[in-house]
C-alpha cells in the first residue's frame, strides 16, 4: 500500500515514539505514512525532519521573536479545546492548504479527545481576541506539531513560527528528546519554512536519521516511481497509444483493510481512450512491475470523500484526475520485458500473456 494508516485511539505512547522515528504522521484521529504526496499538479514524496533538543539552544534572532511576540500579547498552553474563534481562524485560512481538507475545525481536530495522549495547546490572545492557536502532542521522549492556525492580518509577528518556537520550549521543559515538525517535500521548498526552527535531522531515503547539514542529495520513492513510469510513457506513445499524464490523489481510497472495492490505487497514470472504454498504464513501485488497467468512474466518490474538501490546487489544475475511479480488470508485466511485448490496436484485449516464462508477448487492446 502507497498509503498506511493506524488509528490514534489504540496506539501507546511508546508505539507513538516509533511511528513518528520511522516517519509516520498525525492527521486528526489517523496516524499516517504516505509514500507520494500530490503537489502542484505533480507527485512529491515526504521527507521528515526533527529538531534534536538535547543540547539545544535558541538563536538570537529566536529569542527574538519570541520576545516581540509575548511583550505584546497573553500566551497560554493548556489542554487543546475547540472554540469559536478558532474555528473562525481555520475557515479563513482554510484556503492556503494542500490536499484534501476538513471542512471546519471540529473534524480536523478531532484528535484532541484522545484517551493514551498528552496533547495541549499554545493560544496567543491580544486581550480575549484569539490570534493564534496551535496543538501538539508529546510523549516523554517525543513532540509532535500538528496544526496552527492564525490571524492572517498579523504577518508581522509570524504567528505560526512563534508557536513552533513555544512547542519547542515547552519540550525542552519536559526533557522530551525530539521535536517532530512533521515533514518537506523533496523539493525542499513546500513546507521549507519549517527549517526556520533550528538545525534539523533528515530521514534519508534509506530510512536514517541525519544531519541536515549532512544530506546533499535524498533518493526519494516518487524520483524512481517517475523515472519508470515516464519510460512506460515514452515506449507507449512510440508505438502508436496516445493519452495524457495524469496525477490521481485519491489513489488513497485504496484500501484493503477497509473495503473490498477495488479501487485504482496509483498516484500517476497515462491515461487512454480505446474503442470507447477507458485504459491506464503506470509502474507499480511495490512490485517492480508496468500495469495495464482496465477502469471504469465508481459511484462512490462522495462517501470515500466523506465530506472532504478539495484544495486549489486540486481543484484549479487540470493535471489532476478527481473521478474515483475502480479497476475492472488489471495485468502486471515485469519491467525488463517491454521492449519484448507487441501492441496491437485492431485486436480485442487480451492478456499480457505468462510474462515469466514468454518472451514474445503481445498485449492486444481495443
Amino acid at each position: 500500500m502507497l498509503l498506511k494508516s493506524r488509528d490514534i485511539y489504540v496506539i501507546s505512547g511508546e508505539a507513538y515514539d516509533k511511528l513518528l522515528a520511522a516517519g509516520w504522521f498525525r492527521g486528526s484521529r489517523y496516524m499516517n505514512k504516505a509514500d507520494y504526496i500530490c503537489v502542484d499538479g505533480d507527485i512529491l514524496s515526504p521527507v521528515h525532519i526533527r529538531l534534536p533538543l538535547t543540547g539545544h539552544e535558541f538563536s538570537k534572532s529566536q529569542r527574538k521573536v519570541m520576545r516581540k511576540v509575548e511583550s505584546q500579547y497573553r500566551i497560554e498552553i493548556d489542554y487543546p479545546y475547540i472554540c469559536q474563534q478558532a474555528c473562525d481562524l481555520y475557515n479563513k485560512s482554510k484556503h492556503k492548504y494542500q490536499s484534501f481538507i476538513y471542512p471546519d475545525f471540529d473534524d480536523a481536530m478531532s484528535f484532541v479527545y484522545r484517551p493514551k495522549l498528552s496533547s495541549f495547546s499554545v493560544c496567543v490572545y491580544d486581550g480575549d481576541k484569539l490570534l493564534a492557536m496551535s496543538f501538539f502532542d508529546m510523549t516523554k521522549k517525543s513532540m509532535a506539531s500538528l496544526i496552527c492556525v492564525y490571524d492572517l492580518n498579523y504577518p508581522e509577528l509570524s504567528l505560526g513560527y512563534y508557536t513552533m518556537l513555544k512547542e519547542i520550549e515547552f519540550a525542552k521543559k519536559h526533557k522530551v528528546k525530539y521535536y517532530y515538525p512533521g515533514y518537506v517535500m523533496e523539493d525542499m521548498k513546500t513546507f521549507a519554512y519549517k527549517f526556520r526552527i533550528g538545525e534539523c535531522e533528515m530521514k534519508n531515503g534509506s530510512g536514517r536519521w541525519l544531519p541536515q547539514s549532512q544530506v546533499r542529495h535524498i533518493t526519494t520513492k516518487s524520483k524512481k516511481y517517475k523515472a519508470e513510469f515516464n519510460k512506460l510513457v515514452a515506449w507507449l506513445e512510440g508505438n502508436g497509444l496516445k493519452g495524457r499524464k495524469r496525477t490521481y490523489p485519491l489513489h488513497y481510497a485504496y484500501h484493503p483493510e477497509y473495503s473490498d472495492i477495488p479501487y485504482y490505487r496509483y498516484p500517476l497514470f497515462y491515461d487512454m481512450e480505446i474503442n470507447g472504454e477507458r485504459h491506464v498504464a503506470t509502474y507499480d513501485p511495490e512490485k517492480g512491475t508496468y500495469v495495464w488497467s482496465l477502469v471504469k468512474k465508481s459511484p462512490n466518490l462522495k462517501k470515500v470523500l466523506n465530506e472532504f474538501e478539495m484544495s486549489v490546487d486540486f481543484l484549479t489544475n487540470p493535471t489532476y484526475e478527481l473521478q474515483l475511479l475502480e479497476t475492472v480488470r488489471e495485468v502486471h508485466l515485469p519491467i525488463q520485458l517491454l521492449d519484448q511485448l507487441q501492441i496491437s490496436i485492431s485486436n480485442p484485449m487480451g492478456q499480457w500473456s505468462d510474462p515469466m516464462t514468454s518472451f514474445k508477448m503481445k498485449a492486444s487492446v481495443k
